[in-house]
């Protein structure tokens, strides 16, 4: 390891006057130490913790999430959301067979669910039960490809737009607060994100070949990390969950991780809270618990 070696030799040796000997460190060694202590954090983890299973159901699945109060939701191939309790008892369902495909489940708020149907570039709002409480269609003259959607702070809507490039955020009732410039401008090339999540803190961006695009609560643009194969970035209250380079982590910043161990390295779905989760392996639903 040359460049390693390299950075070792950055420091020297003084004499004091009473025959004892100080280390010091150019600047320089102390700012590259510190950078590189962040990247072995991000790469090994802070610590490890580890999860068992407790609980598994069999299940055919085409999307699944859940929430802080450990409600598992499944979306099943015929677009049915079912809500189910930790055992994997059904609690309620919800189907609507006139908006097509039901493209994401946003449980971040277990008492105001988001839907998003983006055949017919349509958000749903369950409640608790899974009753309809408000519906907003989006305006193709304001969004020509609405692909990715999230709930955020105080109920708003973010949106990104792969026609415009941009991020959006939209109030209740459909009209836009703020709005990005191009990503690819500010990028200085072409950035497609597969993800979209937000909760209190931040919200972001993912694209799976570049990294993460970061921005506040307002849509100001942060910092990017660059983190090629990041998957499943997930939010609960202040926390992220998701898989990098094969293995789980759990953050309060993305930067700062603490290892996830005893979980499948290729699971399709999963999701959860830091000392709880649940996964989808093919074909059962899979509950774990530190």
């Amino acid at each position: 390891m040359p460049y390693l070696m390299g950075i070792i030799w950055n420091f020297a040796f003084s004499k004091t006057r009473k025959g004892k000997y100080l280390v010091s460190f150019n600047k320089g060694f102390l700012v590259l130490l510190m950078v590189l202590t962040g990247y072995l954090s991000l790469v090994w983890g802070q610590k490890a913790d580890t999860f068992r299973i407790v609980h598994r159901f069999e299940a055919d699945v085409q999307g699944l999430t859940s929430d802080k109060l450990k409600q598992i939701y499944v979306i099943t191939p015929n677009q049915v959301l079912r809500k189910c309790n930790a055992d994997g008892k059904v609690l309620f369902e919800f189907s609507n067979r006139y908006l097509g495909t039901l493209g994401k489940v946003d449980a971040s708020d277990p008492f105001d669910v988001l839907l998003f149907y983006p055949d017919y570039q349509t958000l749903l709002f369950l409640d608790r039960t899974m009753n309809v409480i408000a519906d907003v269609r989006l305006k193709n003259e304001e969004f020509p490809f609405p692909s990715l959607v999230a709930m955020g702070r105080d109920r708003q809507i973010w949106i990104y737009d792969a026609a415009l490039n941009t991020l959006n955020r939209m109030d209740r009732q459909g009209g836009i607060k703020t709005s990005s410039q191009d990503l690819s401008l500010l990028m200085g090339r072409r950035f497609i994100p597969n993800q979209l999540v937000a909760n209190e803190r931040a919200v972001y961006l993912v694209d799976p070949d570049q990294g993460v695009l970061c921005f506040d609560v307002f849509g100001q643009f942060q910092t990017f990390l660059p983190l090629p194969g990041l998957e499943q970035l997930q939010t609960f209250d202040q926390y992220l969950f998701y898989r990098w380079q094969g293995q789980y982590y759990v953050a309060e910043q993305i930067g700062t991780p603490a290892l996830l161990e005893g979980l499948p390295p290729n699971l399709p779905f999963f999701g959860g809270i830091p000392n709880w989760m649940v996964a989808w392996n093919g074909t059962e639903v899979l509950v774990y618990k530190k």
